[in-house]
C-alpha cells in the first residue's frame, strides 16, 4: 500500500526506507490528506485550455523540424527552409529589431559608462572597436577562464545568489558538492520525497553542460508504494549520481567548468507549465549592459503550442512578435502572449536586469520557466543563467554587437595598441579588396 496509508492510524508511526526510520506525526498526515482533498476540489474546477489554434506539422515522426510556413510559429531556424518561407514576416521582424536598437542605442551606451564589470566579463584588453557579434562571443567564452566564474556556473551557488537577489527559483530538494557528498543523506532525501508526496523532480550535475548528468524522474510515488520497488529505485538514482555526476568532469571544450567548478549535484522540483504543455515553456531573457535587450520563448505553452527560437519574441519595449504576428500590427495578440505581457513581463525584466548587474556581466542570458494557472495568473521561476547564448540572433546580432563594442569604446575602456590598429588597418584594406574597391 502507499506510504500515507502505511503511516495512518497511529499518533506517530515509523516507516522503514533503505534502513532509515522516518517518524511522522498524525498532524503531518492530516496535512497530506487535506492537501489531497484540496487537489480533488481544484481538479473539478480545473481550467480547460483550448488546443493550439495554430496548425503546424513536422517533417516526419523522427524529427523536431517543422514544415516551414508563413506564420511565426512555423517560420524559424527549426523549420524547413530555416526561416526562408516567410520573407514578409522576416522583413517585419528585422524592422522591429532595428527600430528598437536605434531607439535604445544611446541608453545602452550610457549604462555601459558606469557599469561595474566583473573580471570574468571584462574585455578591455581585447577590444579593438570593430568586432562582430561572433567575435565578442568568443571573447566572452575566453573570459570564463577565471576563478570567479564558479559564482554563476555552479548551480548550487546560483540558487543562493537568486535567494539573495529575491529572484523566485525552482525549489532545490538536495544539493551537494563532491567534497561533502553523502550518498546516505541523498537516499534519505529521496525517502522524504516519498513521504511528502513529491511525484516528479529533476537531478542535475552542477558542473556539466549540454544536459549531461541530468535525469528527469516522473511517477516517483508509484515507486514509493512498495518497500522493494522503493529501495531499488533509490539505489538506482544514488548509483547514477555517484557514477555519472560525482565522478565525471566537464568536457575539454568546457574548460572553465572543468577547471573551476567542483563536481556536484542538485535535485530540484520539476517545473510544469500547466495545461497541455509537455515541455516547460521558458522565457530566455538576453541582457546587454545590465538592460534587457530582448526575450525569446522556447518550449510548449498550456495549449500545447510549440515555440522554437525565433517563433515568439519581445523587445524590452514590448514590441516584437508572437504566434499570431507582429505586436502592434493588424493581427490580434495571441491569448497566451497577452497573459505573459500583462502578468509576468515587467517582473522578468526587473529580475533579469538585477541579476546581470549583480554579477557584473556586460552580456548575460537569464532563463525562466513560465507557468499558467487556472485563474489566468502567471508564475515564473529562475531555471538557469547562461553566460554564453547559443542563439544565432539573426535579426539582432549586428545591433547587439555595435552597442556591446561601443559600450567599451565610448566609456573609455578601450585601450588602443599598435597591434590593434594594424588589425583595423588590414581588415579595412581586405574588405575593400574583397569588394573590388580602389
Amino acid at each position: 500500500p502507499p506510504l500515507h496509508i502505511l503511516l495512518s492510524g497511529a499518533f506517530c508511526k515509523t516507516q522503514l526506507i533503505m534502513g532509515l526510520n522516518f517518524h511522522f506525526p498524525v498532524a503531518l498526515l492530516s496535512l497530506i490528506s487535506a492537501s489531497a482533498v484540496r487537489v480533488d476540489l481544484e481538479t473539478s474546477n480545473k481550467k480547460e485550455w483550448p488546443s493550439c489554434p495554430y496548425p503546424y506539422t513536422y517533417l516526419n515522426e523522427d524529427t523536431t523540424q517543422m514544415i516551414g510556413g508563413d506564420k511565426p510559429i512555423t517560420c524559424h531556424k527549426m523549420s524547413t527552409g530555416n526561416g526562408n518561407t516567410c520573407p514578409e514576416l522576416q522583413q517585419a521582424r528585422l524592422i522591429s529589431a532595428r527600430r528598437y536598437q536605434a531607439a535604445n542605442y544611446n541608453d545602452f551606451l550610457e549604462r555601459a559608462q558606469n557599469f561595474k564589470l566583473s573580471p570574468v566579463f571584462d574585455k578591455t584588453d581585447k577590444i579593438r572597436g570593430l568586432e562582430s557579434y561572433e567575435e565578442m562571443v568568443q571573447y566572452h567564452v575566453q573570459g570564463l577562464m577565471h576563478p570567479d566564474v564558479v559564482k554563476i556556473e555552479d548551480k548550487i551557488l546560483l540558487k543562493k545568489l537568486a535567494e539573495d537577489l529575491k529572484i523566485p527559483a525552482t525549489e532545490m530538494y538536495y544539493g551537494a558538492h563532491k567534497d561533502d557528498w553523502d550518498i546516505q543523506a541523498f537516499k534519505n532525501t529521496l525517502g522524504v520525497l516519498c513521504l511528502k508526496g513529491i511525484d516528479s523532480f529533476i537531478i542535475k550535475a552542477v558542473h556539466l553542460a549540454w544536459s549531461k548528468g541530468q535525469k528527469i524522474v516522473r511517477n516517483w510515488q508509484k515507486d514509493c508504494e512498495q518497500k522493494a520497488t522503493t529501495n531499488a529505485a533509490i539505489d538506482e538514482l544514488a548509483d547514477f549520481v555517484d557514477k555519472e555526476i560525482m565522478n565525471q568532469l566537464a568536457s575539454p571544450a568546457d574548460k572553465h567548468l572543468r577547471e573551476y567548478v567542483t563536481p556536484g549535484v542538485t535535485m530540484e522540483a520539476l517545473f510544469k507549465t500547466g495545461g497541455m504543455s509537455k515541455r516547460p515553456l521558458e522565457a530566455k531573457v538576453q541582457t546587454l549592459w545590465g538592460k534587457v535587450h530582448h526575450i525569446f520563448f522556447v518550449g510548449q505553452d498550456p495549449r500545447g503550442c510549440t515555440s522554437y527560437i525565433g517563433a515568439w519574441q519581445y523587445n524590452r519595449d514590448k514590441t516584437g512578435w508572437d504566434f499570431n504576428g507582429m505586436l502592434g500590427g493588424k493581427e490580434k495578440r495571441d491569448e497566451i502572449s497577452e497573459l505573459v505581457l500583462n502578468k509576468a513581463f515587467d517582473e522578468l525584466v526587473t529580475h533579469s536586469e538585477n541579476f546581470a548587474t549583480a554579477v557584473g556581466a556586460d552580456v548575460m542570458r537569464v532563463d525562466f520557466f513560465i507557468g499558467f494557472n487556472d485563474d489566468n495568473s502567471v508564475d515564473y521561476k529562475l531555471n538557469e543563467a547562461e553566460s554564453v547564448s547559443g542563439a544565432r540572433y539573426y535579426h539582432e546580432r549586428d545591433g547587439l554587437a555595435r552597442a556591446w563594442v561601443d559600450g567599451y569604446v565610448n566609456s573609455g575602456r578601450l585601450r588602443m595598441t599598435p597591434q590593434k590598429w594594424n588589425q583595423i588597418y588590414q581588415e579595412t584594406e581586405d574588405a575593400r579588396a574583397a569588394n573590388q574597391l580602389d
